[in-house]
């Protein structure tokens, strides 16, 4: 708009005057962040989205991205006489997968994956504080869960660091598990003696575990030795007279004895993909490599090459051992022919120059001579004239130092134009390892179909495994339950009363004599949300209180998570005004943005009075919220009050007798 100064021609001007203040755009309040372990984490290369919080919609978009859930943990199948099963033992391994399920079972849609680390790893609460800090670069979380942290020795650190997070950020809130697997009443206790006294308004803990009937995903190997007759362990080869399942069976055992062969029988362990052991072993040894240009010696810079060295090589001798020592034709699948040409298409040169021998030869290398020809051959794949000179041959015996420490600034130089070389070599035989195991997986899947239609037994014995219950901490279904109450009624009403989804029983039966201690704890305040079942009605989550259950303020998670969105909502809004004039132009406007937003609310049902300035107040200006000092030092103070709805927690109806009136 031009100033009235500034029009010197003739004419007509329109100037457009704003009618209306700014809008608040209302925050998500249902957005949860999962922390914790999956089958992988990658989108475009291996372990990309490891420790990286990333947005999904939908289990199919997981699936994509970090894989499939956990092995089921089955530890003994006990049948009988008539080959029925009696009882099933599983041991608990990972959660997040089954809880990432109920949560979309439950009304969830949008949700961030941390993932910190893959199946077959020890859960760490250090790792897992790490997967909750790299969150906290996002804003679009409100809710943080970490049912895999039940499994780990210090579920109560992992607690607290959460607690602090969100009492740092103000935009999100907890939602906690209980470790039970010592007992309800043990795990109720520990919970409380390990939660801390800090920013209990920012979570609400649920109790007891879930039943639920998401079912398993289980193979012949999840089982193999494992079932029992009589205290026998039986051989799915005895139940059966076809000789098409007892090749079946064969065959499937000998993929099972080579793929533990394999693991075993060399340096570097295989993994499904992405190889989490090898490719975190190589990210460590290329860090270590890279670091050690200009903070060690030459010498031991190349004792870290040559470490480098050695962790191709054996990558490489992972590929080659899976296409050579295949036991042969499955039931006449050539699936060592598959894995062969996997190599042979793809690796063959360098194979052949890292080796030193040609793809299926029989005298596979091991420690000696070829050992250090293949590692010095491995030299020929990188181009630069210098490796000569700095490494000689490339054997421990032929190291060669030839500068003083630091390195010179040309020689990191060519060093570190070098890596990317390491790294396509290194991808080129972690991409065949890969292959590999995944063709394994590809036939293993072939076969266990023709086995479920050929063995009657076996079929029957995995029907019952995979409708069989799987016991959950609540976490990720309470996050689906909060989704669905704040999209059909809003945050300000209390998630609780409602039912839940996929949920067959519970595994402690909660009365209201148990409950009394739960709801309200007399000795610290800490108050535990029930789920219970009721005859007629199901599963319902049947408690609203935060870990705070002393706070007159935030005693409810209902009022805490309202503060939350509006806290946020107000304080995105307001940034546009930072740097504005301080003057009374810009309060009004500002106030009369709050206030607006704030009437809607209140309209809504989520403040209580019968008109809005019974309901909320908003002050700025001066005399009211800033003093002059405020002014000069560039303060602008906007002053908020609310009167949230609480939830009507306890009923009370008194009944009384009249006397009959005439």
């Amino acid at each position: 708009m031009a100033q009235l100064t500034d029009i010197k021609t003739p004419g007509v001007y329109v100037t457009e005057v704003p009618s209306f203040p700014p809008s608040i755009a209302q925050v998500a309040t249902a957005v949860p962040a999962f922390v914790g372990y999956t089958e992988e984490a990658s989108n475009l290369q291996p372990d990309d989205l490891l420790t990286i919080p990333t947005r999904i919609t939908s289990l199919v978009e997981y699936q994509l991205y970090f894989g499939n859930g956990p092995d089921p943990g089955i530890q003994e199948v006990d049948i009988d006489s008539a080959n029925t099963v009696i009882t099933v033992k599983r041991s608990a391994t990972y959660y997040m997968y089954d809880s990432i399920r109920m949560f979309f079972l439950n009304g969830g849609n949008v949700c961030y994956i941390v993932s910190v680390g893959y199946y077959g790893a020890t859960i760490d609460k250090d790792v897992l504080k790490g997967g909750l800090d790299a969150l906290t670069k996002y804003d679009e979380p409100t809710l943080l869960l970490f049912p895999d942290a039940v499994l780990s020795n210090g579920l109560g650190d992992v607690q607290t660091h959460a607690l602090q997070q969100c009492a740092s950020l103000q935009d999100r809130f907890c939602i906690f598990d209980m470790n039970e697997a010592a007992g309800w009443a043990a795990g109720k206790d520990d919970f409380r003696n390990n939660i801390g006294v800090q920013s209990l308004n920012y979570g609400a803990a649920y109790t007891p575990y879930l039943k639920t009937n998401l079912g398993l995903t289980v193979t012949y190997g999840d089982i193999k030795g494992k079932v029992f007759q009589a205290g026998i362990a039986i051989d799915f080869k005895n139940f059966t007279t076809s000789a098409d399942a007892k090749n079946i069976i064969q065959s499937l055992n000998n993929l099972i004895d080579d793929t533990a062969a394999i693991k075993t029988s060399t340096g570097a362990p295989l993994v499904v993909p992405p190889n989490t052991t090898i490719q975190e072993q190589w990210t460590t040894l290329l860090n270590d490599y890279q670091s050690s240009f200009t903070t060690v010696g030459p010498a031991d810079s190349e004792s870290k090459f040559q470490a480098l060295l050695d962790f191709i090589y054996k990558v490489a001798l992972v590929a080659n051992n899976f296409a050579v020592n295949l036991k042969g034709d499955y039931a006449g699948n050539g699936i060592k022919k598959d894995a062969g040409d996997i190599i042979t298409n793809s690796l063959k040169d360098t194979m052949k120059t890292l080796l030193g021998y040609d793809q299926g030869a029989t005298d596979v290398l091991g420690a000696g001579a070829g050992y250090f020809a293949g590692r010095s051959a491995v030299l020929a794949l990188f181009t630069a004239p210098q490796w000569g000179d700095i490494f000689g041959a490339g054997l421990p015996a032929e190291d060669k130092s030839i500068y003083g420490s630091p390195l010179p600034a040309s020689e990191v130089t060519m060093r570190q134009n070098a890596l990317p070389k390491f790294t396509t070599v290194f991808n080129q035989f972690n991409l065949g390892v890969s292959q590999i195991a995944s063709l394994v997986n590809v036939y293993q899947t072939s076969l266990e179909a023709s086995l479920l239609q050929s063995h009657p037994v076996y079929k029957q014995i995995i029907s019952v495994l995979q409708n069989s219950s799987t016991i959950l901490p609540p976490s990720g279904a309470i996050a689906g339950v909060y989704t669905t109450v704040d999209s059909n009624r809003g945050v300000w009403k209390a998630p609780a009363n409602i039912s839940i989804m996929g949920v067959t029983g519970l595994t402690v039966a909660i009365d209201d004599l148990t409950q009394n201690d739960l709801n309200v704890d007399v000795m610290a305040g800490k108050s535990i949300n029930a789920i219970r079942a009721f005859t007629g009605k199901g599963i319902l989550v049947w408690g609203a209180r935060t870990l705070d259950g002393n706070s007159n303020d935030f005693r409810y998670i209902s009022v805490r998570r309202f503060y939350i969105m509006v806290e946020e909502s107000v304080k995105l809004a307001t940034q546009q005004f930072v740097f504005e004039p301080n003057d009374g132009n810009t309060w009004v406007r500002l106030r009369a943005m709050v206030e607006n937003y704030l009437t809607n609310l209140w309209r809504q049902g989520a403040l209580a009075g019968p008109k809005p300035e019974q309901a909320f107040y908003v002050k700025v200006g001066l005399g009211q919220t800033m003093t002059f000092d405020d002014i000069l030092n560039g303060r602008m103070i906007v002053e908020i009050g609310m009167a949230p709805v609480r939830p009507a927690e306890f009923i009370i109806l008194r009944f009384s007798q009249i006397q009959q009136q005439a």
